[in-house]
């Protein structure tokens, strides 16, 4: 038995494992009770990475559609079939008529999310659409406008300084489950406010883990967070209790004349806070030294997610705590990101509105288009001829999932990069199944982005690929060599190329660090070692720890990084404003001309009429729709997936605990089994996300026994937050009734 270190690549909380092997067999995974951060914590998702490496039904050699049926291939063979498939749709059609659906396990890999963006631009691809339009690009598009960003991949955002707050405001977030970002290891860490004389206040429908150990849960109207927001603003401001703001804040005028109308009393009914209760908290706010404020992925699927943002940052700002310990702090990673290259304070205009879907419904929004609204660039422009997913189960994790699937149907060409035959993956010509967790060494590119303390790990994959296999790396440089029309060139050469590219582009970028060096000379620094590594040590030699190739001998390279097996304390948050900007102005814009002309929807949102409404809930044993076939995580005789519903709304629907109830809306419905509970406000009911495991063609043989109900069957096409695009998932109008 030999024993290696790993960091978990499911969430954000990035914790770390002790993994257990014999030979190389994964027989057991337990928290690492040395690792710097999380010490010892971990989640079962975590311990189920041992059942996912070994799943029986995980792909490891390409599937190949013959004959109507996805029959198992040669890797030779796959990526013949691969230039097969999509050498003539690029050839005749262009980039446009090439389609990406990327997911959320993406973002856990450094060469994914260095390369693949880098890719995406080289090929001229304009038509590509991620995971981030189903739960962050609110946060994204809020921080871009206020902080400057230039893509979904580089963008700043602060975070919490949850150890040193007196007050902790929670919008949307259940960090006792979900573990979210800032947040890791979250029940000692927020007892801890409490013990030191804090309080905690939860605002959310629900009266979730974290609202029980909260000291007040204020059970909100689904989308009314921003409302809330707008009040007490709007409130503080009126009773001269803002703070005075430096001049790198631009705005604050045009911000209090927008948000006028927002007032308690305006706002109460919509929130379902009452006035007085607005009035409270916004004193409690004003009169508290060290404020710190969170929202999550509920308070941004819904309808005013960007305004929500947005607004809980300007909340920050007009009472001095954005940029403050015991605030709001921005975090500084150890690689190079937006706010650590170029020229500090000042950066280009926020890209928005460049391109749109082929059928000019939705604009791009950092380089992307929502995926809510990918059926229908498919089905009614005819442009879209191929489809290219990776990672990602849009026929479970996009609203109208029947229209997706639909989509999928109607493509010429459809590609997966995936190691399951799922609920989308069915639906392919090909299917190229990557690496599993374990087999890819691991950095955090992007969560050490937006971590609650400067800190970055190197870990070395615990089991090694099969000589045969491709690495993920391998299958982005196949689909380039494709895509961009190569030719038969080795992916080695295809690797130096977007090196090369990568390495011009910091090269040449006004304020750049290496400005004045020769491309030349740092690709020869970088070593001809093919692979995404090389990019990785440019983007932290560059970055604001890093040697600068040689200017600056004490840096970090990877190298260095690398020989440290709990990585690199970088420090506490610290303040950083106002060098951590990139924006035209070199001032936070507190008043983004985008986000205020979207106040008068939620002004008229304030008098909508208020049916029952449908919310998801996070699960600790789940994670959107991909670790369901992983029996620890699916062992219990309570079945999982069920409708939360309050007594008042259960006893008129004529429902009982137990029942099996017909949840329906204008797109769809399910049967699902209903569980009462007070802890769901009324004229609210909650359903999970990511169930649904049903239909042919499956491999999936633990979540198709569990399979659930599809929230996304019910959520419609038309709730989108309209700033940033994403999907409104939250808020959809329901009805209830027995399945019969």
């Amino acid at each position: 038995m030999t024993e290696r270190q790993a960091t978990c690549p499911i969430c954000e909380a990035a914790c770390g494992l002790t993994v257990t092997l014999d030979g190389a067999d994964v027989v057991g995974i337990r928290g690492d009770a040395d690792h710097p951060r999380t010490r010892g914590f971990v989640c079962p998702k975590g311990v189920a990475l041992k059942e996912l490496h070994h799943d029986p039904d995980r792909l490891r050699r390409p599937l190949v559609r013959r004959g109507g049926e996805l029959v198992e291939v040669s890797w030779p063979e796959a990526f013949a079939r691969l230039e097969e498939l999509l050498g003539p749709v690029v050839r005749a059609h262009g980039p446009d008529a090439v389609a990406f659906h990327l997911g959320n396990p993406l973002a856990h890999d450094f060469g994914s999310w260095i390369y693949g963006w880098h890719a995406l631009k080289l090929f001229g691809a304009r038509q590509v659409y991620t995971t981030a339009t189903v739960d962050h690009m609110p946060m994204m598009t809020a921080a871009a406008l206020m902080f400057g960003a230039r893509d979904t991949a580089t963008f700043t955002i602060p975070t919490p300084d949850i150890d040193h707050c007196d007050l902790l405001v929670l919008l949307g977030t259940n960090p006792l489950v979900s573990n979210a970002t800032g947040i890791t290891a979250p029940r000692g860490r927020l007892a801890a406010i409490q013990q030191r004389g804090g309080r905690i206040v939860v605002v959310d429908p629900a009266r979730t883990r974290t609202a029980e150990l909260a000291d007040e849960h204020l059970a909100i109207r689904p989308g009314g967070d921003a409302a809330l927001l707008a009040a007490l603003i709007t409130t503080i401001v009126a009773d001269g209790r803002a703070a005075e703001l430096p001049e790198h804040y631009a705005g604050l005028d045009d911000l209090v004349g927008a948000l006028a109308p927002f007032t308690p009393e305006r706002v109460a009914e919509r929130t379902g806070v009452p006035a007085d209760r607005i009035r409270a908290l916004a004193a409690e706010i004003a009169a508290t030294e060290r404020v710190a404020f969170y929202g999550r992925v509920g308070a941004m699927v819904q309808p005013f997610g960007s305004l929500t943002c947005w607004l809980l940052w300007t909340l920050a700002a007009v009472t001095g705590n954005l940029d403050r310990p015991g605030g709001l702090l921005f975090p500084q990673a150890l690689a190079a990101t937006h706010a650590t290259r170029g020229r500090a304070r000042y950066g280009d205009p926020v890209p928005m509105g460049r391109w749109t879907t082929p059928d000019g419904s939705r604009a791009e929004v950092l380089g992307e288009l929502p995926v809510a609204a990918l059926p229908d660039a498919i089905l009614t422009s005819g442009q879209i001829r191929a489809l290219i997913t990776m990672g990602s189960n849009g026929a479970r994790s996009t609203p109208d999932s029947a229209r997706y699937e639909q989509a999928l149907d109607a493509v010429d060409v459809m590609v997966s990069v995936d190691p399951y035959l799922n609920e989308t993956t069915r639906h392919a010509d090909l299917i190229l199944p990557p690496p599993s967790a374990l087999e890819r060494d691991h950095f955090d590119y992007f969560f050490d982005q937006i971590g609650s303390h400067n800190y970055s790990r190197w870990t070395d994959a615990v089991v090694l690929v099969e000589p045969d296999r491709p690495t993920e790396h391998d299958l982005l440089l196949e689909l380039v060599r494709v895509l961009a029309g190569l030719g038969p060139i080795d992916r080695a050469q295809i690797d130096g190329l977007l090196l090369s590219s990568l390495v011009h582009e910091v090269v040449d970028e006004p304020g750049s660090v290496v400005a004045d060096r020769d491309p030349h000379d740092l690709l020869a620094a970088l070593g001809d070692r093919p692979g995404p590594e090389r990019g990785l040590d440019l983007m932290i030699r560059i970055g604001p720890y890093g040697d600068r190739f040689g200017e600056r001998p004490d840096g970090m390279t990877l190298a260095r990084l690398r020989k440290s097996s709990y990585g690199v304390d970088l420090g506490p948050l610290q303040p950083r404003l106002p060098d951590v900007l990139r924006t035209p102005s070199g001032a936070v814009e507190l008043a983004p001309a985008p986000l205020v002309a979207d106040l008068p929807r939620l002004e008229r949102d304030l008098d909508a009429a208020f049916g029952l409404r449908l919310i998801g809930r996070r699960q600790t044993r789940s994670n959107n729709s991909w670790l369901h076939n992983a029996p620890s995580l699916m062992r219990g005789s309570k079945e999982r997936c069920t409708l939360l519903v309050h007594p008042k709304d259960a006893a008129p629907a004529g429902l009982a605990d137990g029942d099996l109830c017909r949840l329906s809306s204008a797109a769809g419905s399910v049967v699902v089994p209903v569980q009462i509970s007070e802890a769901i406000r009324p004229g609210v009911v909650s359903l999970p996300h990511g169930w649904g495991h049903d239909g042919p063609g499956l491999r999936l043989a633990v979540a198709s026994a569990h399979p659930g109900a599809n929230l996304n069957a019910v959520t419609g096409p038309a709730g989108l937050d309209v700033p940033s695009g994403n999907a409104a998932l939250n808020g959809t109008e329901v009805r209830i009734a027995p399945a019969g």
